[in-house]
């Protein structure tokens, strides 16, 4: 954790402390039951999502609202800024976020938010699985990375899961900091799934990502991510 930082995370600009660019691509492909989520951020500052024909003839739709006012896309786009500070956990606004569709617009958050729907307007129930992937990284901004990826069924049932790279030393967090799960390996963040996907059903989604201010340290540079999301569709579907 930065040195000037005192019982929390610094939230404020400061020209002795280095800003860190969080480069990110959300892209979204279901193809032959594959999907891909990207996070960019660096240059274009674009987040797509896409579907392609396989899903879509299984009915999966993708909207960035509740209602699906365009009956169903094959693609979403979306600016996150450019650049971002630190933040942790208890600086998300959760509530406030997950209430808004697409992205979470807050020029004093140093993370990206933002929200989209899933619908299987098919003829049959289908298991997803999603894997984050790590395409690209700079300076090791992976070490720092949080992802909290919430799911809300709109039936009373909601998921939230964060992950974090192993630390490779003991850290200290607070004791209201969520346990995470561990990326599975270098590249591969998770390998998660969506069971029982019924005809009619609608998840949203939202997806958090941020520089964990408790790991950062004063002599950090620039960083850029790359972050893949694959929704799959579960083997003998």
């Amino acid at each position: 954790m930065r040195l000037s930082t005192v019982l929390g995370i610094k939230r404020t600009a400061s020209t002795s402390a280095r800003m860190v660019t969080l480069g990110m691509i959300l892209f979204g492909l279901l193809s032959l039951g594959f999907g891909v989520v990207t996070f960019y951020g660096l240059s274009t500052g674009t987040f797509v999502i896409s579907m392609s024909e396989e899903p879509a003839r299984r009915g999966i739709q993708l909207s960035e609202d509740r209602a699906f006012s365009n009956n169903g896309t094959s693609r979403l786009y979306a600016d996150p800024q450019d650049d971002y500070e630190e933040a942790t956990y208890s600086y998300l606004e959760i509530e406030q976020a997950t209430q808004v569709d697409g992205m979470y617009e807050n020029t004093n958050a140093d993370y990206m938010a933002y929200t989209f729907y899933l619908r299987n307007s098919g003829n049959e129930m289908v298991d997803l699985t999603y894997n984050l992937s790590i395409v690209e990284v700079t300076k090791g901004l992976d070490e720092y990375i949080r992802l909290l990826i919430i799911i809300d069924d709109l039936e009373g049932n909601v998921t939230e899961t964060m992950f974090m790279k192993p630390d490779d030393e003991v850290k200290y967090y607070p004791p209201d900091y969520p346990v995470a799960k561990h990326f599975i390996s270098d590249t591969l963040i998770s390998n998660e799934r969506i069971s029982m996907f019924q005809v009619g059903q609608v998840r949203k989604i939202t997806i958090f990502m941020w520089i964990e201010g408790y790991d950062t340290h004063p002599g950090m540079e620039r960083g850029s991510i790359k972050v893949d999301m694959k929704f799959n569709l579960l083997s003998g579907n």
